[in-house]
């Protein structure tokens, strides 16, 4: 894990050289692993690499509330008697900028006794949590906002039971509010019928929940019309299970290797895996089967919001136009993401539009000459984004590259591995 204030990143030269890289363990899959492992009875393992920060947040609140979590180098030993949801103080889970934590978490605690204060950094303050709340209320869960209607900081009132049934919910805004509630069905009293009332963005990431609800013995049906979802009533067996790669983490290095016509392989991350971001590698394809007199390209990543950064950010490489649509919900994360990679590809000389959920951007003007600061907005995403960027056109400085903490503490040292 690297301490600085910036990084200047080294241009590289990769063409025709081969390199491994193995990934941290994937946060998506291992905080719905989490949420799981706090509804299961007795003592198992969880293995892979947990560093990064959103892990180790949603970690230390599952400690916080009662969970048994022991950390090892290459595990997290779960000892769990389900005595949590019986304790009937009132406990403040603190939750950084991890939305992901604070989302699935808020539909955990409702399984508490006693009441659970949700909070976090200012930004996580400005990121909408109503839709959830009001799902969670047709469920006759009490929540009481405690700064701004439909915002973070939240007070969840314990019951130690959710009865569970009918609800509906908006999909146009997070999946992870509708992750969040099928994750937790399986302790309520009656299960689950869950209704999709709008357009389900990123559904990909609803698709990993299901396949991990089911991984973990819990019976879990859907229809894609009417959208829906129905989880039933389950006791989850304790067992030890292993956290395959990020592939949001392997979509940088996927990435490299395609500016610089190298071969990177991720050892880490099965290519049978259901992350969606597995998706980035035939984007990639496409990218290089793409010729410049075709005009712009036009490509929506409605199903892999992640990778987009990654994509907008080779746009700039390229020797055409490329218009990126189905973004819309990079607008609430850490930051603007839209805004905030528009506005540095400007700095680097590229002509850039945006729209609600697209952006356009434009092949670069010039070579840079010069030293470009590049702000980071306390986005993980940005910062590694636009780091790939520089190792092609040189002279890109990174601000506040500890930000990269939240998902990925190496990758640093996983990118200086590059230079030798």
């Amino acid at each position: 894990m690297f301490d600085m204030d910036s990084y200047v990143v080294p241009k590289l030269s990769l063409e025709g050289k081969s390199f491994s890289v193995r990934v941290p363990s994937s946060k998506s899959m291992a905080n719905r692993a989490l949420i799981l492992a706090a509804q299961t009875k007795g003592d198992f393992l969880l293995k892979g690499d947990f560093a990064a920060e959103d892990i180790q947040l949603m970690v230390e609140a599952l400690r916080k509330i009662g969970v048994g979590i022991v950390e090892k180098s290459d595990s997290l030993c779960i000892s769990n008697d389900l005595s949590w949801r019986r304790n009937e103080a009132e406990i403040e889970l603190y939750l950084g900028n991890s939305g992901t934590s604070l989302r699935f978490l808020t539909s955990l605690v409702c399984l508490r006794k006693g009441n659970t204060v949700l909070t976090g950094k200012e930004r996580m303050k400005e990121r909408p949590i109503k839709d959830l709340v009001d799902a969670l209320r047709q469920l006759k869960v009490r929540i009481e906002y405690l700064e701004k209607d439909g915002f973070p900081p939240i007070r969840v009132v314990g019951s130690e039971k959710v009865i569970g049934g009918s609800a509906s919910v908006r999909g146009d805004v997070s999946s992870q509010f509708i992750t969040s509630l099928l994750l937790c069905a399986p302790s309520f009293e009656e299960g689950l019928r869950l209704k999709i009332s709008d357009e389900l963005i990123s559904k990909p990431y609803v698709d990993l929940t299901l396949y991990q609800l089911r991984e973990w013995g819990a019976v879990a049906e859907s229809s894609d019309v009417p959208s829906e979802f129905h989880i039933s009533r389950s006791v989850f067996s304790a067992a030890n299970r292993e956290i395959e790669g990020d592939a949001s983490a392997a979509v940088y290095w996927w990435a490299l290797g395609f500016l610089h016509g190298a071969e990177v392989t991720i050892t880490n991350v099965p290519l049978t895996s259901l992350q969606p971001d597995l998706k980035f590698v035939r984007v990639l394809e496409l990218l290089k089967k793409r010729k410049s007199g075709q005009g712009e390209f036009e490509i929506d990543m409605n199903d892999m919001p992640d990778a987009s950064l990654m994509l907008i950010a080779l746009g700039a490489t390229l020797d055409y136009p490329i218009r990126i649509t189905g973004i819309g919900s990079l607008r609430v994360k850490e930051t603007d993401r839209i805004a905030a990679m528009a506005a540095e590809l400007v700095k680097v000389g590229s002509a850039v539009d945006e729209g609600t959920d697209w952006i356009r951007i434009g092949p670069l003007a010039k070579e840079l000459v010069q030293i470009v600061q590049i702000d980071t907005y306390d986005d993980h995403r940005v910062a590694m984004a636009m780091a790939i960027l520089g190792t092609k056109l040189g002279n890109l400085e990174i601000s506040d590259p500890d930000c990269v903490n939240k998902t990925y503490p190496g990758f640093w040292s996983d990118l200086e591995r590059f230079t030798s």
